[in-house]
């Protein structure tokens, strides 16, 4: 049984990626050193996501590998996502020039340590016509 320290957020520590194999090419895992755009660097992108975005962004922190228009935005949704501990679904476009003309559904899940800070986001991200991430999303 999972271990309650965030109240709405599971631990990382807790969190198995071969409980959800199906969506492993399709997730990008966010390091949250701190609360700053610099402080959350990409530590997993994976290979559908690479593809859709052209881009390997894995070492990167956020203001390094988005450059889109919608930044600011897009930063305030991941931190509204840490701060509030608890999921948010979007449909966007894909924060990648030249990638912008791009609809992709997207989620963020918060993951907390021992001590109940939120230390990785993990985004699910797919095109928005993609049906395997739909049924993904109707059966998770």
């Amino acid at each position: 049984m999972p271990r309650v320290v965030c109240p709405l957020a599971p631990l990382w520590s807790d969190f198995d990626p071969m409980a959800v194999p199906s969506v492993l090419e399709w997730m990008v895992v966010l390091e949250r050193r701190d609360e700053s755009l610099e402080g959350h660097v990409v530590r997993l992108m994976g290979e559908s996501v690479k593809n859709l975005f052209a881009s390997n962004m894995t070492g990167q922190n956020l203001s390094e590998a988005l450059s889109d228009k919608d930044l600011a935005k897009r930063w305030q949704d991941l931190n509204s996502v840490a701060e509030a501990r608890e999921p948010s679904f979007h449909v966007s476009k894909v924060p990648v020039k030249a990638r912008e003309f791009i609809s992709i559904c997207r989620g963020c899940f918060p993951f907390c340590d021992e001590k109940g800070a939120i230390v990785r986001l993990v985004i699910v991200a797919a095109p928005t016509g993609d049906s395997g991430f739909l049924r993904f999303k109707r059966s998770g």
